[in-house]
């Protein structure tokens, strides 16, 4: 995961974690930490199913931008629930980094990461070459 429990709390505050993690439980005063993993998984998910095509994943040591993105991912959630909706907030932050990670998809967005490696040649890209004789040859053409 790119992003850690802690994170979250750091970045949004524990209360509203609280809320988010035991939206049922208006009384609770410890964070649901099972339910945030599950939320920073599946954001680590979303955010290697954009850069895989261009950086190794997982990466090994997340820049900030890659934790920002996690949390707002995994925010916006936990907030979707059967009694809940996430705010219009949530759903721009959210926004917001799909189109990040959509940019870097098209490499107009760059990471201080390693680049991977291509997978192979492009496909009709280079030279090619033939071991068979021609058949239509200035010989076998003449007189037509």
């Amino acid at each position: 995961m790119y992003a850690t429990v802690a994170d979250m709390i750091a970045r949004f505050g524990e209360t509203q974690i609280i809320r988010l993690s035991r939206p049922e439980d208006r009384t609770a005063e410890t964070v649901d930490v099972a339910k945030v993993e599950i939320a920073l998984a599946d954001a680590t998910g979303v955010i290697n199913g954009y850069v895989r095509g261009r950086y190794h994943v997982p990466i090994a040591s997340p820049p900030e931008e890659i934790v920002r993105a996690a949390c707002i991912l995994a925010r916006y959630d936990l907030a979707q629930g059967e009694h809940t909706d996430p705010s219009e907030e949530m759903g721009k932050g959210r926004k917001d980094i799909i189109t990040w990670l959509e940019n870097i998809a098209k490499e107009l967005v760059h990471l201080d990461l390693p680049a991977a490696a291509p997978a192979g040649p492009a496909v009709g890209s280079g030279p090619r070459m033939s071991d068979r004789p021609r058949i239509f040859t200035d010989e076998t053409l003449r007189g037509f």
